[in-house]
């Protein structure tokens, strides 16, 4: 519990607030401090829940989004299951690439060949994609999860979840919550207007466009450095997107035209085989006859036979090469389909998810606008005299949970629970 309570002014007091401030910042230091110094991100010890990303540079098919599941172990690919419950990610990462050295992948090449490259520790990335989330509970506006970001505090949490609440009351002044929500508010339109210019994107490279339109909206002034901003890294997202997939159907063309040449080759050479194994066969025949009259000698016969035999291989050969170069050139015709087709699947996929994170972002502007607007209507004292606040994180180490007593400027880990605990003295009141 805390030694002493907070008085809270009026809802207009600056002073007030001032006061909770220097407060929490010197309440129980030592529990605070204690939490901080234990939790260091770079030690951070793997969990249940926590997601590990995997990827390979220059193997796309290799990337990997992985939940530690409730034995610890995740599946990474060609390595199959690892135990990481208890590691660090520096561990964790040295581990894959101990065991991917000794592996190989086969990788294609423009002119058709196959090769089998082995792994480079710089081509390997392993990272800790996402943190369980923290959780807080009591008396908070809007109790749950958070997701976990380095170095998150208690604070933050706090306003992440509303505000403290007591009853119907929050612990606030309106003129306080309300430029907090207001701040939530213009972030979030910044996050609708990023997310409409790479709709806009999505569609102009969908259509082929090379400029990017965005629908000509009411515009709020204070977002127009952000808006330019991101119009100009999208801009240079889709020229990049552009010449890669230049470069990429030159490749597959430049590889087609040469398949082309060496089919053409192979033809002649073909039509060449076939007269000399029709020449040869000729001349076995007149040979045969002869010798059959005794007009010469038996190794002409077997040397004519021989060079049927040899021209018959050798017009299996060019038949069997001129089989493979066209699988070759099916091949390369479906890679430049598969690049245009799978490119419009991927970037429809794409277009959807942003429409949808757009409809749920306008739901939570309309939302806060809302919430705002109470806010401000929000003109009497909103709690009475001598209201105390206890936090208390439990956290779970080595399988042992233990809850402590912290203050809002406490380190958080991820999975900690945060309890929110608001006392009211008798005949306080909540608004």
């Amino acid at each position: 519990m805390l030694n002493r309570s907070v008085r809270w002014m009026r809802a207009g007091s600056c002073a007030a607030l001032a006061c909770v401030f220097l407060f929490f910042a010197y309440a129980n230091p030592s529990n605070g401090l204690a939490l901080a110094e234990e939790y260091n991100v770079g030690e951070y010890r793997l969990q249940t829940g926590d997601v590990i990303g995997f990827a390979v540079l220059g193997y796309p098919e290799m990337q990997k989004r992985a939940v530690i599941d409730q034995s610890g172990v995740i599946v990474l690919p060609v390595l199959g299951p690892l135990t990481v419950l208890g590691k660090t990610i520096e561990d964790v990462r040295k581990e894959v690439i101990e065991g991917l050295k000794p592996k190989s992948l086969p990788q294609r090449s423009a002119d058709g060949t196959e090769t089998w490259t082995g792994f480079y520790p710089d081509q390997i990335v392993v990272d800790i994609e996402e943190y369980r989330p923290v959780y807080i509970d009591g008396d908070i506006a809007s109790p749950g999860t958070q997701a976990f970001r380095p170095g998150m505090t208690v604070r933050q949490a706090v306003a992440a979840g509303g505000g403290y609440q007591l009853g119907r009351g929050e612990l606030q002044n309106p003129e306080m919550t309300a430029a907090d929500l207001g701040g939530r508010l213009h972030i979030l339109r910044i996050k609708y207007q990023e997310s409409e210019i790479k709709a806009a994107r999505i569609e102009a490279q969908l259509s082929g466009a090379r400029a990017i339109e965005v629908p000509d909206t009411e515009r709020d002034p204070s977002l127009e450095p952000r808006r330019d901003e991101a119009l100009q890294q999208e801009g240079k997202q889709l020229e990049a997107v552009y010449a890669d997939q230049e470069k990429e159907r030159a490749s597959i063309k430049l590889a087609t035209t040469k398949a082309a040449e060496r089919m053409g080759y192979l033809k002649e050479q073909q039509k060449a085989d076939q007269a000399g194994a029709a020449a040869d066969a000729a001349e076995l025949d007149r040979l045969k006859k002869l010798f059959e009259k005794g007009l010469i000698q038996i190794t002409r016969v077997n040397d004519a036979q021989r060079a049927v035999l040899l021209s018959a291989t050798r017009a299996l050969q060019t038949n069997a090469e001129i089989a493979r170069l066209e699988r070759d050139q099916g091949d390369l015709q479906r890679s430049l389909d598969k690049l245009i087709d799978q490119g419009r699947i991927d970037l429809l996929a794409d277009l959807q998810a942003e429409r949808a994170a757009m409809t749920q972002m306008r739901a939570e502007m309309d939302s806060l606008t809302k919430q705002i607007a109470y806010v401000m209507q929000m003109r009497s004292d909103l709690v009475g005299e001598g209201d105390r606040i206890t936090i208390g994180v439990t956290r779970s180490t080595d399988g042992q949970a233990a809850t402590t007593e912290v203050t809002e400027d406490t380190l958080l880990a991820p999975g900690d629970t945060i309890t929110i605990t608001l006392e009211v003295p008798p005949g306080a009141v909540a608004n």
